[in-house]
């Protein structure tokens, strides 16, 4: 993951009304667990997510862009300590970041697809349109090319 993409709040493990005190502490304990090859952060992003939140017109952009819903002041953490909801779990389901392991492999035969498509039946008051659509039959039209007809 993008560390731009997950935030600074997420990468350090705090909260949205850490103090700068807390934010140092939790960087400290971050950069010691990179180090030790305990987290998929790097160094590098732990320092970035550091300098985001103790500048504080950074740290307002961030909060506003975390995925993390609370809001600095934290309204929403109070309102579910007030309605006792700690043990509840979210009301929906985060989506699988992961790719599957492998995508599966289609091969169509779009010459063979293409012969199977009939001819439509050219009506009796144009009688050119039959020359000019097995002309397009033969051609494989590119619907994508400005060259339809082939000139």
């Amino acid at each position: 993951m993008i560390r731009e993409d997950a935030g600074p709040f997420l990468i350090l493990g705090i909260d949205k009304d850490a103090s700068d005190a807390n934010v140092e502490a939790q960087y400290e304990l971050r950069k010691s667990a990179s180090h030790r090859g305990e987290l998929k952060w790097s160094a590098d992003d732990i320092e970035w997510a550091r300098d985001q939140l103790l500048n504080a017109d950074r740290r307002v952009v961030a909060d506003a862009d975390s995925w993390n819903t609370d809001i600095a002041s934290g309204d929403v953490l109070r309102l579910i300590r007030l309605y006792r909801m700690e043990n509840t779990s979210a009301g929906w389901e985060p989506l699988d970041p992961e790719p599957p392991a492998e995508l599966p492999t289609t091969s169509i035969d779009m010459d063979a697809l293409v012969a199977e498509l009939p001819l439509p039946d050219a009506p009796l008051e144009l009688p050119a349109i039959a020359r000019w659509l097995e002309r397009c039959g033969a051609v494989g039209l590119d619907p994508w090319s400005p060259d339809v007809f082939g000139n």
